[in-house]
């Protein structure tokens, strides 16, 4: 049955790639790999002919756009490549959700939940796009599934391996940190046994991780992994911004394109006052960051709204989106019905007590609570999709038994 899925899966991503596919880069991509092939620099910005160190964006999928760039050998858009690559991972993705759904359910519904998950329409899209969607579920599920062993005692977990799994993740997504401090924390608190497990994983973690770490601190006398906090903070809090945040760039290099609004005068004078250095997109984010705070102490009824609708739109849908085909019924309606089946599925799974699912809802609700802080695009649900299919799977198997078994 799983060969069966994971061929038919194969062959549907790349029928939707077909349709759906871009032939080059863009966005943020496009700039961080443009300097990057050029200037053999990690930057966002280029001002007056400088180009600022950029950790703007976490760095592992450019390194990963770039290596498909060298394995190509220019012999043909790379980009090709890339898809084909990410279509390969979200393949192994769906034996490595079928694993992870193994620790809570027979094979039977093991495969039902590598079926959602295979031909899920967020996940089987993500394949098609150039954004790291798609790794980002890869690494994420080898993560989990390495936590399980951890938690269920099966055996000598490799730490070098796990290790080298966290890092990459925290490469991918900045807010992962939150999920593998809890993951580490809650092993502790399931075992005092494994604190030693716990330090060598934290001390493996930080040795792979810093010579980016000690680039960091070198361009800005500060030690972090991506530095977005202030920028991501203010664009789902500001006077502009619904759900989905504020869409405008306010990249200094298109000045004449950010939006006549009197409220943000002030904001813009502090950035166009910047100097130009290899600081300067640390200063930029510190604006962000005081400019979003102070929105919210100054109005925190509208903002705390915001952020119930946020926690609604992350979990359910946007009832007031913007963006092209959000609405779609291949997208709208799977989203629905998989969040709906997750909340009786949750109540279920806390009733039976089990260690490694009171870890996996703590993550979940962890995400939530904390993204949405920020804003919520449409292609974030993947941080949760991962929970929210397992979840739903514990209503299905209720249904089934309730009403389907005894007949």
């Amino acid at each position: 049955m799983l060969r069966l899925i994971l061929g038919l899966s194969f062959a549907v991503k790349l029928l939707v790639l077909f349709f759906f596919h871009k032939e080059s880069l863009s966005n943020e991509w496009f700039v961080l790999f443009d300097n990057f092939e050029k200037f053999k620099i990690y930057s966002y910005y280029t001002l007056e002919g400088q180009n600022i160190p950029s950790s703007y964006m976490p760095p592992l999928y450019l390194f990963f756009l770039y290596t498909n760039k060298l394995l190509s050998f220019d012999l043909f858009n790379f980009v090709y490549l890339v898809y084909f690559v990410q279509i390969l991972l979200s393949t192994v993705s769906v034996v490595l959700f079928y694993r992870f759904c193994n620790y809570f359910f027979d094979k039977n519904f093991s495969n039902i939940g590598a079926l959602i998950f295979a031909f899920f329409p967020l996940v089987v899209l993500s394949t098609a796009l150039i954004s790291s969607g798609t790794i980002q579920l890869f690494f994420y599920l080898l993560f989990l599934n390495l936590l399980m062993e951890v938690i269920n005692n099966e055996k000598k977990i490799n730490i070098i391996l796990f290790s080298l799994v966290s890092v990459c993740c925290l490469l991918l997504r900045g807010e992962f940190l939150i999920i593998l401090f809890l993951s580490l924390f809650y092993i502790i608190l399931n075992d005092k046994k494994k604190i030693k497990f716990v330090v060598a994983v934290f001390f493996s973690i930080f040795v792979i991780i810093s010579p980016y770490l000690a680039r960091n601190y070198i361009n800005t006398n500060k030690i972090h992994i991506v530095n977005v906090t202030g920028y991501a903070l203010w664009k789902g809090n500001n006077h502009l911004a619904k759900v989905e945040g504020f869409h405008a760039p306010l990249h200094p290099m298109n000045r004449e394109d950010w939006p006549d609004f009197e409220e943000f005068s002030n904001l813009y004078q502090k950035l166009d006052s910047l100097k130009i250095n290899k600081k300067y997109e640390v200063e930029r984010d510190k604006i962000f960051l005081k400019e979003a705070l102070n929105n919210i102490f100054q109005d925190k009824k509208k903002y705390l709204t915001m952020y119930i609708k946020k926690i609604f739109s992350y979990f359910f849908i946007d009832t007031n989106s913007s963006l092209v085909n959000y609405y779609n019924f291949f997208h709208i309606i799977p989203v629905i019905i998989i969040a709906a089946l997750a909340i009786p599925g949750a109540f279920l799974a806390s009733l039976k007590k089990d260690k490694k699912l009171f870890c996996i809802l703590l993550i979940m609700l962890s995400l939530i609570f904390l993204i949405s802080i920020f804003f919520i695009l449409p292609r974030y649900k993947i941080s949760i999709i991962i929970f929210q299919i397992l979840f739903s799977l514990f209503s299905l198997n209720y249904i089934f038994v309730k009403f389907f078994k005894k007949n």
